[in-house]
């Protein structure tokens, strides 16, 4: 059966279950809860032991030969709970055929990637009510204020709202870099004793300078200036979901002002309301951006560029250069 990562640390079926399924790209957030899962199993049954097992480890046996050799308890009494991290599904089948059967073992646990819809792996986890399967897809806003929150809280350092809702939208949604970036900025104002806002300054201007000078352009429309700043920052394309997801945060930023607009509100105002605030810096260019999108053409984008995120996880050849249509189709407005 499918759990929602929102309800799996609050739901009691985690005891209950034997077998568990972890997927999708967010490989911190699958880490997290595989910790968590191994800290509540490990509270209930002392003498509980995890073995982890790779790829690799199929070479010299198969899956069957590993589940059948763990399944005893140790000569100190030890029961074995198992972990295996998957690269790809080839030995789908057999894991299938061997978990349908009454296993006498404490738990398995299973890691991997995306997972296409409709795929029999995914589907029998899916159906079964004696598995849990919890994907693990991008952080979301909640998600990383939440998690900022609890460092800030840790090392004593004071933060707004605000500035936590600026922190969330400014660093990666996969939670490994998220904390990884998370960290370097804690580390950053403990050593310094600078302030939150200069850190995000520095933040915003250091780490997020060419990927932000490319949104906006972009969204400007200046075609042969993003094609010069792309030429010199292509390595950003290494991550084309985040891109995708700071161009459509800022599509949205710029779709609600519009509505705020349409509510009687000067564009300064409807600006100003927006949270994150945008920085003054570029205040000016942004609000030029509201006559070069109509309303319809921003809803149209923002759907094509799920489109695009959507294709990208599920790893389609096609996926990158349906995303460099599309910005081509929006550098062109006779396009668009």
């Amino acid at each position: 059966m499918i759990l929602k990562y929102s309800y799996f640390k609050k739901s009691s079926l985690i005891t209950k279950k034997k077998i568990f399924l972890f997927y999708g790209p967010n490989f911190g957030k699958i880490e997290s809860c595989v910790q968590f899962l191994k800290d509540k199993l490990s509270s209930d049954e002392n003498s509980l032991k995890f073995l982890s097992f790779f790829q690799d480890d199929f070479l010299n046996h198969s899956f069957t030969e590993i589940v059948n050799q763990n399944t005893q308890e140790d000569i100190f009494g030890n029961k074995t709970s198992l972990i295996f991290s998957l690269n790809d599904l080839k030995f789908s089948n057999e894991i299938i055929k061997l978990i349908s059967q009454n296993l006498n073992i404490q738990n398995i646990i299973f890691k991997t990637g995306p997972i296409q819809k409709g795929l029999k792996f995914r589907k029998f986890f899916e159906d079964s009510p004696d598995c849990l399967i919890i994907p693990c897809y991008e952080d979301t806003l909640s998600e990383k204020k939440e998690i900022i929150l609890k460092f800030f809280n840790k090392e004593n350092i004071k933060i707004n709202p605000d500035h936590v809702v600026m922190i969330s939208s400014l660093l990666s949604n996969e939670r490994l870099g998220f904390i990884n970036e998370l960290n370097k900025l804690i580390i950053y104002i403990k050593i310094t004793k600078i302030n939150v806002v200069d850190a995000l300054s520095i933040l915003v201007n250091n780490n997020h300078q060419d990927l932000n000078n490319l949104v906006y352009l972009l969204a400007s429309k200046k075609r042969k200036d993003f094609w010069n700043a792309f030429l010199k920052v292509q390595q950003v394309f290494s991550d084309e979901i985040k891109f995708i997801n700071i161009f459509s945060k800022h599509l949205e930023k710029l779709l609600f002002v519009k509505n705020k607009i349409l509510l009687g509100s000067s564009p300064t105002e409807s600006m100003k309301a927006l949270r994150p605030p945008v920085f003054f810096k570029q205040e000016e260019l942004f609000l030029s951006q509201l006559d070069l999108w109509s309303y319809k053409n921003l809803v149209k984008t923002i759907k094509q560029l799920h489109f695009c995120q959507m294709s990208i996880l599920k790893n389609e050849k096609s996926s990158k250069s349906n995303l460099l249509t599309l910005i081509t189709k929006i550098l062109d407005v006779s396009l668009i």
